[in-house]
């Protein structure tokens, strides 16, 4: 294991079990809600969907923070850190204010707009009503998730995370079914308990620096949280704003694929979300990557190895094919047993496989390419990174398009649009790496 694998697995280990942790809530929801029906899975699922598209503004935001606070790491201007944050705490709460009350008064008039059936659109509307509270908290979140990762102490993601999961699972059994003496919800009970769980990682991180993190050394202070200084958050969303709007084209994209899908019919809709569920939680590998690239390289650039990035860009490609590989070797083996988690329909495990094993030649493909991707925005090239997915995503919602209202294709034939996207996203994002362009990026 040579010394880039070494670093890239002491962040990357850490985010993986966070985020295995974190998708264990998403698993949770849809498994709770497919014994529901498909109606309350599709439905919320939509919502959820929703909700995760607008989140990609916070989590925009907050990586522009995370490069910038990696940069400062990388360069020993540790002082400088908290400056960093607490304007990032501002521009993000007031972001958060702003999309709940816009989600409020426009949520039900969006799904009853979008979706072909009533039903499907009431029990999105019921799910978005209560989850969209949760903005504040996941936004905050970001925040600090950005800090850890920055300054390469990813441990306290783990804990987080866990606490998250726990707070969620508990509260998901006993609002949507009427467990543990607490009322029956339904699908209202799913979007409260995540709310809750969300509220408790924002405390959770509060009282972990509060306790564990030397505040003096990284220039933290809540006096910070009352000084806006106009200048650094126009620094931070220069940078963070490409990142925010590719984020949010990619997850846009994503979600119109599903509108798609549901013009097919309801059960379409219900194998999509299925497969959208295993397809987030094997993607996790690779986000764990992701996440090590952004921070590893923008401290490279910060502490003058600029000429090492693409040769640790190469070596970690290579890591995240083969871990990916492996993972859907596996998946592939056992696909009933994999999908017989989200539902207990016979018809829907058999009809459901053949989108199962498309995915998994996708995410391989991604596992490599979207590593140069990430390092294409922590060089500081966030313009070009948006350039690349705009590209993509044109491509992606023409092609959905035809395979959905023209041809009117078959769930695992619409999801080959993922295998053609990530090829399109390696290739030139690798050209752009390989250029050098990048090097006269500063923050």
């Amino acid at each position: 294991m040579n010394k880039y694998s070494k670093n890239v697995f002491r962040i990357a280990s850490p985010v993986f079990i966070s985020l295995l942790a974190q998708n264990i809530i998403g698993l949770t929801d849809t498994a709770f809600m497919g014994r529901l029906g498909e109606i309350a899975l599709g439905g919320s699922a939509m919502a959820s969907m929703v909700y995760f598209c607008v989140f990609t503004l916070g989590f925009g935001l907050g990586a522009g923070t995370q490069i910038i606070i990696a940069r400062r790491f990388g360069s020993k201007h540790y002082s400088n850190i908290g400056k960093v944050l607490s304007q990032s705490f501002i521009m993000l709460s007031m972001a958060a204010v702003f999309v709940i009350v816009v989600g409020y008064f426009f949520g039900e008039k969006f799904f009853y707009a979008v979706f072909s059936s009533d039903r499907i659109a009431a029990v999105a509307t019921e799910y978005w009503d209560y989850r969209l509270l949760g903005f504040l908290f996941s936004f905050l979140c970001a925040a600090f998730r950005s800090f850890f990762v920055g300054i390469a102490r990813t441990k306290v993601l783990t804990y987080n995370a866990f606490v998250m999961a726990f707070v969620n699972i508990i509260l998901d059994y006993g609002l949507i079914f009427g467990q543990l003496g607490l009322p029956q919800l339904g699908v209202k009970g799913a979007a409260i308990a995540s709310v809750i769980a969300e509220m408790c990682s924002l405390v959770f991180y509060l009282v972990y620096v509060r306790l564990e993190v030397d505040r003096s050394h990284f220039g933290l202070s809540v006096r910070g949280l009352f000084s806006i200084q106009w200048k650094l958050i126009l620094k931070i969303f220069r940078l963070s704003v490409y990142i925010m709007l590719q984020a949010l084209i990619s997850m846009s994209s994503w979600a119109l694929f599903f509108f798609m899908i549901e013009h097919l019919g309801e059960r379409p809709l219900a194998i999509a979300t299925i497969i959208r569920s295993v397809y987030i939680f094997l993607f996790i590998p690779i986000n764990s990557f992701s996440t090590s690239v952004n921070s590893l390289v923008s401290q490279l650039i910060g502490a003058g190895k600029s000429d090492e990035v693409k040769r640790f860009v190469r070596s970690i490609s290579r890591l995240s094919f083969l871990v990916m590989a492996g993972v859907c070797i596996i998946i592939s083996v056992f696909p009933g047993f994999v999908i017989g988690v989200f539902t207990d329909e016979p018809v829907l495990i058999q009809e459901a496989r053949p989108a199962l094993y498309v995915i998994c030649v996708s995410l391989c493909i991604c596992a490599y390419g979207n590593m140069a991707f990430s390092a294409v925005s922590a060089a500081g090239a966030t313009k070009k990174a948006l350039l690349i997915e705009m590209a993509a995503t044109i491509f992606y919602v023409i092609y959905s398009g035809i395979m959905t209202y023209g041809l009117r294709a078959s769930v695992d034939i619409c999801y080959t649009v993922e295998v053609l996207y990530y090829i399109f996203i390696g290739i030139f994002s690798y050209k752009y790496l390989w250029s050098g362009k990048w090097k006269s990026k500063k923050l």
